[in-house]
This record gives C-alpha cells, sequence and structure tokens, in this order.
C-alpha cells in the first residue's frame, strides 16, 4: 500500500501546486 501511495503522492502534490498557482 505504502508503494502506492508514494506513486500517487507526488501527482497529488502536482496537481495542488497548479491548482494554487
Amino acid at each position: 500500500m505504502k508503494f502506492v501511495t508514494a506513486i500517487i503522492k507526488p501527482f497529488k502534490l502536482d496537481e495542488v501546486r497548479e491548482a494554487l498557482s
């Protein structure tokens, strides 16, 4: 499960950064 989270989290962070910027 942690492996999947490690893959998904970076994409989520990028989406948040794009939404904020």
